[in-house]
């Protein structure tokens, strides 16, 4: 490497290393955070500190992300705690961003632990030349270090975890080995300081080479995870925390996941649904039983939709609708899987369409194709069962058949619908 390469990459140390109280190494042992669990003697305070992976979007449902859902797995490791998780994640921003917005976001909240996730920003520049790349990855570790400084300066404890790998097409702005380089940089920087790390981008690479499918599941598109990975980084965090195992397999959708729309139908509102074809007069239906002045807009997707590329491009208008409710299904001639991998894509990137960008204006539902033609061939329902999982890792309902004699199609709208409304009292 050139001199004067690095001399730039000492100056950007040493100025990021000014930003914060020098960091003291720490012995690799049991988290005081556990303890203090485990006692149950007083609150305690995690916050989740990092990018959109952190913070709540479409890609996991738009209700909850990893943070959440490492309160419930901590909820379930230490029942008597009173526990309190900060998600902290904020779309596109690096860990220069995080150390400007640390002391509102982060140590206002006093936390006993912070768990930092960063990186798929930070690479988000696309190969460069080798010079350079060392000089970002120098201030990226740099910046690592003054957060996790920051942190230990306050008080508090801190987890660093690598972020999980990337489908091709990632490129330019982030190459897939880019990500393993980033996610190598912040296991080193664990190492260094003796902060424990959980690896996610390890485990799930190893997972993509046993078990395809597995990994498939965990993802919502190109970079994000659905909720099912987030679920499965909540149970990994939890257990670096607590030392032991936990599952959230049993957790589904946060009832009811409709109030809003329940809100606005007992107020008088008008509501607007989205709804493929073969469902939209069995949803305006189910609203107007329970609500018979209500001023309902039903938009029917196209009944003929011959492939799943059409339906990718009507769900990506539906944001531009800003609806109440989008009831997500598939007609039978584009259930049966050839490709599982375009497949599971196509149909992800169809729920994230279905749904805002961020926050919870609306939400989304899966609806059993079964219901709508109880004639499914073989390959048809092994599609249909491949939905109800893509549905359920997004942390959405399931609209699907009761127990028992088969449901009909309207009568498993209603039930659903008074379970809602039931619920939102």
């Amino acid at each position: 490497m050139k001199k004067e390469n690095q001399v730039l990459i000492a100056a950007l140390v040493f100025g990021l290393s000014a930003v914060c109280p020098p960091l003291q190494a720490q012995p690799s042992a049991k988290l005081q955070t556990a303890r203090l669990l485990s006692e149950a003697r007083e609150p305690v305070r995690i916050v989740c500190f990092g990018d959109s992976i952190t913070g709540v979007y479409y890609h996991s449902g738009n209700r909850r992300a990893w943070p959440e859902m490492l309160n419930v797995a901590l909820s379930r490791l230490y029942p008597k705690a009173e526990l309190t998780v900060i998600n902290a994640g904020r779309s596109g921003h690096t860990t220069a961003q995080g150390l400007e917005r640390m002391q509102k976001d982060v140590l206002a909240h006093a936390p006993h632990l912070v768990v930092v996730m960063f990186g798929m920003n930070d690479l988000a520049y696309g190969a460069g030349a080798p010079e350079k790349n060392a000089a970002r990855d120098a201030a990226f570790v740099g910046r690592l270090k003054a957060i996790a400084g920051n942190c230990r300066a306050a008080k508090a404890e801190v987890i660093l975890c690598t972020q999980n790998p990337v489908y091709p097409e990632a490129l330019p702005r982030r190459p897939p080995e880019r990500v393993g380089e980033y996610a190598g940089l912040i296991r080193q920087t664990g190492a260094e300081l003796k902060v424990p790390v959980v690896d996610i981008y390890a485990e799930w690479n190893a997972l993509r080479a046993s078990d395809p499918h597995a990994w498939r599941l965990l993802m919502s598109e190109t970079i994000h995870p659905s909720m099912a990975g987030h679920k499965r980084m909540a149970e990994r965090v939890a257990g670096m925390i607590s030392g032991r195992t936990v599952s959230l397999a049993d957790v589904y959708a946060e009832q009811p996941v409709c109030a809003r729309l329940i809100r606005r139908l007992k107020g008088g509102n008008p509501v607007t649904l989205v709804a493929p074809a073969p469902l939209a007069a069995c949803a305006r239906v189910m609203v107007l039983r329970r609500f018979p002045s209500a001023n309902v807009t039903v938009v029917s997707l196209p009944e003929k939709i011959a492939s799943l590329d059409v339906f990718d491009e009507k769900f990506k208008g539906i944001r531009d609708r800003n609806p109440d409710l989008v009831l997500v299904s598939l007609t039978p001639a584009v259930l049966t899987v050839g490709n599982e991998e375009a497949f599971v894509r196509q149909v992800s990137w169809m729920v994230n369409g279905a749904l805002p960008f961020a926050g919870s204006a609306w939400t989304a539902v899966g609806v059993d194709p079964a219901l709508a033609d109880p004639d499914l061939t073989r390959p048809q329902r092994e599609g249909a069962e491949l939905l109800r999982e893509i549905v359920r890792g997004h942390d959405l309902d399931w609209i699907g058949q009761s127990s028992g004699p088969p449901t009909a199609l309207q009568d498993a709208f209603n039930q659903w619908f008074d379970r809602q409304a039931e619920a939102g009292r």
